[in-house]
């Protein structure tokens, strides 16, 4: 805040839509600030460039303001302020480190726990069940951090997550999903049903100019409406509204195959986004998705279709079979009566089949091997 009317300006959005808003009498016992949170009491944090580091204001009555209490010297280098159940989560800027305090009693504050961190401590938002902090820095590849904090003894990094341009700006959670203002890369929202493994869910890409680092691009995102409506500013490209309909993760895992061979350290590319997962030494693959059925391309050849159930770990293998005929289930290049024999055996659980034979006795693909894939083998015959 500068010039001559400084201080904490409340207005009175009252007289709208049909007049203007009221400006009220300007609470002026604070200069320069950032930023403040009002909590559900109608307490405000206000951040304070001088004297006392947080400005605590009570607005039971908005249109006078009154003096509360202090942080006096505690939570230095404040940037952002969050409160929830009398404990305040502070981001304590070039003091490289996010502050809990105890704020039952605004006259005798108390430090709990401190989190360090490299970059610079921008701001902190809390899960709704309590038990994990989301906490940005705001430097340029210092990643979204998920710290588990349901013991303020033992305070444990669990989950990591970074968009593309590397600079995230801040964070706010609605249920399980964790709304960014994420600079250049737009607006991004991660589902943390799973707070070790952040899936992002939704993306829009409110500056399309360039992915570059830099503070440009989206800077607010403001996920907390009744009609599912989110609100995302762009510095430069203006205000964005969104309905977002709240899209869950899912999971998948297993072990993937190609022509019968465990296939590892194989690329699996998503054709929606570009985001590249891969196998490991072993051939296995673990990752999250958006629910529902997406394409992917496997090692830049093969494409297949994988489906994501919302917030579900799905264990399936992932078989591609090239040289495979579907149908000729005994691999002796032809579907005949032998194949319906093979198939029988598979079915009254006289032989267990490989992952090849599976694949090709199942010939509907619904993940069973019965009567009904008889039937279409006879069909191929014919």
């Amino acid at each position: 805040m500068y010039g001559g009317d400084v201080g904490l300006q409340v207005v009175d959005l009252a007289p709208l839509p049909l007049d203007n808003p009221i400006q009220l009498d300007t609470y002026n016992y604070i200069g320069q600030s950032h930023n403040l949170w009002i909590d559900s009491i109608g307490y405000a944090f206000i951040e304070h460039q001088t004297g006392d580091n947080i400005h605590i204001v009570n607005l039971e009555n908005p249109s006078e303001p009154i003096y509360e209490a202090t942080f006096g010297n505690q939570a230095q280098n404040c940037h952002d302020i969050y409160t929830h159940n009398n404990l305040a989560y502070i981001s304590e800027g070039w003091s490289n480190q996010f502050g809990i305090y105890d704020i039952n009693n605004l006259n005798d504050i108390q430090l709990l726990a401190t989190i360090p961190c490299e970059g610079y401590a921008h701001n902190a938002w809390l899960s709704e069940d309590g038990n994990h902090l989301i906490t940005t820095e705001e430097t340029q590849d210092k990643t979204i951090k998920v710290w588990d904090i349901s013991d303020f003894n033992n305070i444990s990094l669990v989950g990591e997550y970074l968009g593309e341009n590397g600079l995230a700006h801040n964070v706010h959670i609605k249920e399980n999903h964790v709304f960014i203002s994420h600079y250049t890369t737009g607006i991004k929202i991660l589902d943390i049903f799973n707070p070790a493994d952040p899936i992002e869910v939704a993306a829009y890409d409110t500056y399309p100019q360039n992915d570059d680092d830099g503070f440009y691009g989206c800077w607010g995102a403001f996920p907390f409406t009744q009609n599912n409506y989110v609100y995302a500013s762009d510095m430069q490209n203006g205000l964005f509204i969104f309905n977002f309909d709240n899209i869950n993760a899912g999971w998948r895992e297993g072990f993937l195959y190609i022509n019968n061979v465990l296939a590892p350290n194989v690329s699996i590319k998503s054709i929606l986004n570009n985001k590249i997962f891969s196998t490991d030494d072993n051939g296995y693959f673990n990752f999250g998705f958006p629910e529902g059925e997406y394409s992917f391309i496997i090692n830049s050849q093969d494409t297949i279709n994988i489906e994501f159930s919302p917030h579900q770990n799905v264990t399936s293998d992932i078989i591609i079979n090239n040289n495979t005929i579907l149908g000729d289930v005994n691999s002796d290049n032809t579907v005949d009566v032998l194949d319906i024999i093979f198939t029988i055996n598979i079915i009254l659980n006289n032989y267990t089949p490989n992952e090849s034979e599976i694949w090709a006795a199942d010939i509907n693909h619904d993940d069973y091997i019965n009567i009904q894939d008889i039937i279409l083998i006879i069909q191929l015959i014919l």
